[in-house]
């Protein structure tokens, strides 16, 4: 699959690495993978997108990696866009995995009451649980890999789980969700500690197995015709004082330095706001710096065609 360089819009790779030692090649069944059976009950459709495997194709300038030959202890598997890579593990797995589907490993865990997989697509990275009767544990720990200055924060609307790298929204942890065998939804939530991301399930009384799935996906990805740039409440306030004290110029230069720093479409989508001219965003910048919320900027393609918005969520906390 290749998309087009024209415009400004620059191909970006989507590549998921599922770490595992000693990964099994032999294709399994359901009967033959407990954990493949129980997604099979409760997430079929899961199930079947990991039947095909993600494009080998990768539009220019980057590189895929195979899905399951890493050997990282913490099992990671990350999504990686230019030269931006976000991760999930689960440490609580142990043993070998299993590959049974070329989208899907599975692991057993060291709570044998639990079981665990990873699902890569081309646009999201799972991190699959699978508990399995009522002794098992309510609440799951996955670390989170992100580049340097990045930190978490759980969205208060939703309970989604929000990524920043320096000023700007990378990635998130899309809304909690479990469900049962019976197809019901079991309560779940998401807490963050430092770069943990922590999954309660509230599984009493529900029909087992259960399933339960943080999927993390990145903000701004090739294959989406909808990009959102979010910069971060502080870099919206000093573009709006730079403007206030300084004029345009200074604006634009505290823009630059920011765009400097990111990478991939979030950097060209800054940078067309410096192309554009910041003057025809100010009046955004400023009512979202005066409520103390963030900047952001759609950008719609094909066109491509620029929007700035005020953000009242999404909007980190620094």
């Amino acid at each position: 699959m290749r998309t087009s360089a024209r415009a400004f819009v620059v191909a970006l790779a989507t590549a998921l690495a599922l770490s595992s030692a000693n990964i099994t090649s032999t294709p399994a069944v359901a009967a033959d993978d407990p954990a493949l059976a129980a997604l099979t009950q409760v997430v079929p459709e899961i199930v079947e997108e990991a039947k095909t495997v993600p494009p080998t194709v990768i539009p220019e300038g980057d590189v895929q990696r195979p899905f399951a030959v890493a050997t990282d202890p913490n099992r990671t598997l990350s999504v990686s866009v230019s030269e931006t890579e976000i991760g999930i593990g689960m440490p609580d797995a142990t043993g070998n995995a299993n590959q049974p589907l070329p989208g899907l490993v599975t692991y057993t865990a060291k709570q044998p009451t639990v079981a665990f997989a990873h699902q890569r697509t081309g646009q999201i990275a799972r991190a699959l649980t699978i508990i399995k009767d009522a002794s098992a544990p309510t609440e799951y720990r996955f670390p989170i890999s992100a580049p340097e200055g990045s930190m978490l924060e759980v969205e208060d609307d939703d309970g989604t789980v929000l990524i920043y790298q320096d000023d700007f929204y990378i990635g998130e942890i899309d809304l909690p969700w479990a469900k049962d065998a019976n197809g019901n939804a079991v309560p779940t939530s998401y807490r963050v500690e430092g770069m943990t991301l922590i999954q309660t399930v509230n599984h009493a009384g529900a029909a087992y197995p259960v399933v339960a799935d943080p999927a993390l996906k990145l903000q701004c990805e090739w294959w989406k015709a909808m990009c959102r740039v979010i910069f971060s409440k502080k870099l919206t306030k000093k573009i709006h004082n730079a403007w206030l004290y300084a004029g345009a110029a200074a604006a634009a230069e505290v823009l630059k330095a920011a765009c400097d720093k990111a990478k991939g479409k979030i950097k060209l989508g800054c940078r067309a706001i410096i192309v554009a001219g910041v003057a025809q965003y100010i009046y955004k910048i400023r009512e979202a710096s005066n409520k103390n919320q963030c900047f952001a900027l759609r950008i719609q393609l094909p066109g491509p065609v620029f929007w700035g918005e005020v953000r009242k969520k999404s909007c980190q906390s620094k």
